[in-house]
């Protein structure tokens, strides 16, 4: 990846996932509530790496018309 900011988000969303499906099983454990912590974190994570990828893709194209 060329960008920065499309690297940063892919980071924040990879931690995200991680840090919050950590967090959610570990809450799993002593409640159910703790489930659906883990599955928003997933989601929220997953977002946040499409948004990285659509910026990823839009310097792409404006690399290719800027040739």
């Amino acid at each position: 990846m060329h960008n920065k900011i499309a690297r940063l988000l892919f980071v924040i969303g990879i931690l995200t996932i991680f840090v919050g499906g950590a967090v959610g099983l570990l809450l799993t454990m002593q409640d159910i509530t703790g489930l659906m912590f883990l599955i928003s974190a997933v989601v929220s994570g997953v977002f946040v790496i499409g948004f990285s990828e659509i910026i990823k893709l839009l310097d792409e194209i404006k690399e290719k018309l800027n040739r």
